[in-house]
């Protein structure tokens, strides 16, 4: 029995080291930093936001257009512009893919890109000096960290992180100049209807990735605001609708309205059931202290409360009820505005606080 597995046994393991070997050999090879180069290679980096043309902010995932030049100097690849007749050399597309092959690159990737991305275009710019000049530009999706304390008020960050996949902080690093910063632009309007792009910022950071090697990291940061009137509609007029019904409680008089306990338990749960639908539709609003999170919470306390005091009211054990039987009416008068004064009052700032 053990004879008749041991061949089986040797095929897998050939089969095993086989596809070992080809992926072995399908992996990019890191290539040397050619000879007399000046280390750290400075490699300049511009970034340009062509779109937004999704954001998933409860997944914290965005799909983004960009397109990302890089720019490093190689003496190896100078050349006589005299012989060439002319001071720079281009390649696009397939040619542009063949001509990198051949030289030294940096590697750059961006770390917290998901998959492979749908598009990509390269172009490869030479220059007399050996200035080279990488240009790319593909559509993919990004990870980002989401926050959605200010919901629906709230801005989020894109980020994308330049990383160089081989060579430490030793052999490359990232810098930009005042040239690289003003090439960098954003879109003037998104794809993405709910969001627009307010400011494009860099941050040059360090971390220690395999045998505890300083690696060189370049992160651009793009801020977006949503465009929270988009959601007055979907948000604010049901929540207010619901609300609505303390006035009813407050204004209208004994029995016009049937019970007033009934109708306030009925748009609690109301209130509860329109909780939950913003939950279902934006995932994350609700659990974190956003500002409709927190109207809600003080919706529930606003509409018990009222009840409260119009039972309060309507009791004919109120204290002073006999002594002073106009009371019951005077507080009732002044509670019908200052309650409702003051519920606004605090959505008003919640909301300024999260605008600031």
């Amino acid at each position: 029995m053990r004879r008749a597995a041991l061949p089986a046994i040797l095929a897998l393991g050939c089969l095993l080291l086989s596809a070992v070997l080809l992926k072995a050999e399908d992996a990019p090879a890191r290539q040397p930093l050619p000879q007399g180069i000046q280390r750290p290679v400075q490699v300049h980096l511009v970034v340009r936001i062509l779109d937004v043309l999704k954001i998933e902010e409860t997944t914290g995932e965005a799909q983004i257009a960009v397109e990302v030049q890089q720019r490093w100097r190689d003496p190896t690849q100078s050349f006589n512009p005299i012989a060439v007749g002319r001071d720079r050399q281009d390649f696009a597309g397939s040619e542009a893919t063949a001509k990198l092959a051949s030289l030294w690159s940096p590697a750059v990737i961006i770390e917290n890109q998901i998959g492979e991305g749908k598009a990509q275009l390269d172009a490869l710019s030479i220059r007399a000096d050996g200035t080279v000049t990488l240009t790319r530009r593909l559509e993919s999706s990004f990870r980002f960290a989401k926050d959605l304390s200010a919901f629906p008020f709230d801005a989020q960050r894109l980020s994308l992180s330049f990383v160089s996949q081989y060579y430490p902080a030793d052999d490359v690093v990232f810098v930009q100049d005042y040239q690289d910063r003003q090439m960098s632009t954003l879109p003037d309007a998104l794809n993405a209807s709910d969001w627009s792009a307010r400011s494009l910022a860099f941050t040059a950071a360090q971390f220690y990735g395999w045998s505890a090697r300083p690696f060189a990291r370049l992160t651009s940061e793009m801020a977006i605001d949503r465009k929270w009137p988009r959601y007055f509609l979907r948000i604010f007029v049901p929540f207010m609708a619901v609300l609505s019904v303390s006035l009813f409680i407050l204004w209208s008089p004994q029995g016009l309205i049937g019970d007033k306990t009934g109708v306030t338990y009925s748009a609690l749960l109301a209130l509860a059931a329109l909780s939950f639908t913003f939950e279902a539709s934006f995932p994350g609003s609700m659990s974190v202290t956003s500002p409709i999170a927190f109207m809600i919470s003080i919706g529930y306390f606003y509409l018990i409360l009222a009840l409260l005091i119009d039972l309060t009211l309507e009791s004919s054990s109120l204290p002073g009820r006999l002594t002073y039987p106009h009371l019951a009416h005077e507080i009732r008068v002044a509670v019908r505005y200052l309650m409702p004064a003051l519920f606004v009052i605090i959505c008003i700032c919640i909301t300024l606080r999260s605008l600031a």
